[in-house]
């Protein structure tokens, strides 16, 4: 393949494979929705509860589900940590292992300020559960600590046990964000609701979700497609800017200069692509043509060497100069006309 005439459609194609890429990547970015809901699954996911009794006790990062509750007094604690540590046992580290789940809990987050939430929970249970409790547990991944590397993660900001009793039910509860957390923050949130026994700590179901994320997201398929549309015009328009540039490029032809024998200037011209038409070559003061140069036809990537005899200018003998400014018109095919510029070297007579 001719790598000349590739200019001509690889900039189309290029945009072609970046709208693909781009449709693809509007479609997957996640609605902006004032409301995130959820569904607990069947089973209750394997989780495990940690007590670290310093700031510099890092909790693992990885698929796993981990609480980390820091004692009260620390920098990372949580108000209800004490509490939440007497009713396991007080042990350091307890590992929850996946078990069925004996109810179903459907989970609806909003924000109601920048730095409260409301939480909606309906629970429907498959067994009479008694002393049940809906524990809301709000963890923040990647706290920073000032002085101290690396980040935190898993660190319980907020606990709301709730009461519910036995059977089906729901709660609706509206909580205030501590630490100085808003909704600017919810990239690093994650809500945990826990349905248990709250004599017997029996796990009966559990789920996470994210918090709503701040004005992300297009809020509808019309708006996705509003998006493309316009990358898509952006894209088109830089393709056809870029094949313009080749074209230049490829089409318009070469002309330079070198001296030559006896001090008498040369002129190399060179179609490119398309064929051309020297019309006129022109001399600026205070030089002048001392023997025309004819129109000239040249196909494209023919090539044809030119011998420019200069004079000086009437009335311009004392301004003479080495360099000789010149200007050739040439009609270029598919292009128009063009006036190229060349500079030649000649010593001025004696």
């Amino acid at each position: 393949m001719d790598a000349d005439k590739v200019g001509n459609w690889a900039p189309f194609m290029v945009a072609l494979i970046l709208l693909s890429i781009a449709g693809w990547g509007i479609w997957e970015i996640p609605s902006n929705s004032d409301v995130v809901e959820g569904l607990s699954e069947d089973s209750i996911p394997h989780f495990i509860e940690h007590f670290p009794t310093m700031d510099t006790d890092r909790v693992p990062e990885d698929d796993i589900l981990r609480l980390a509750w820091h004692p009260e007094d620390s920098e990372l604690g949580s108000l209800k940590t004490n509490d939440r540590f007497l009713e396991l046992g007080e042990q350091s580290i307890v590992e929850h292992t996946s078990e069925p789940a004996n109810a179903i809990l459907q989970v609806s987050v909003s924000w109601v300020s920048e730095n409260s939430f409301n939480v909606t929970v309906y629970v429907n249970t498959s067994i009479e559960i008694e002393n049940g409790i809906l524990r809301i547990i709000v963890v923040e991944d990647n706290v920073e600590m000032f002085g101290r590397t690396p980040s935190q993660h898993a660190v319980v900001r907020l606990y709301d046990p709730t009461p519910i009793g036995e059977g089906n039910g729901s709660i609706s509860r509206n909580l205030q964000m501590p630490y100085g957390l808003s909704v600017d923050d919810a990239e690093d949130l994650e809500l945990v609701v826990l349905l248990s026994n709250m004599m017997t700590e029996e796990n009966h179901a559990l789920i996470s979700v994210e918090l709503p994320l701040h004005e992300s997201g297009p809020i509808d398929n019309g708006q996705r497609v509003a998006t493309w549309f316009a990358i898509s015009a952006a894209i088109l328009v830089l393709a056809a800017i870029v094949r313009a540039e080749w074209k230049r490029e490829v089409f318009l032809p070469r002309l330079r200069g070198q001296p030559g024998q006896n001090g008498l200037p040369i002129a190399h011209l060179k179609a490119g692509m398309g064929s051309i038409t020297l019309r006129e070559v022109r001399v600026l003061p205070p030089w002048k043509l001392a023997k025309q140069i004819r129109d000239v036809e040249l196909k494209a990537g023919a090539e044809k060497t030119f011998q420019v005899h200069l004079k000086p200018s009437r009335g311009h003998e004392e301004m003479l100069t080495q360099f000789v400014q010149t200007e050739w018109s040439i009609e270029v095919e598919e292009m128009g006309a063009w006036v190229l510029d060349l500079t030649l070297y000649k010593e001025p007579p004696t």
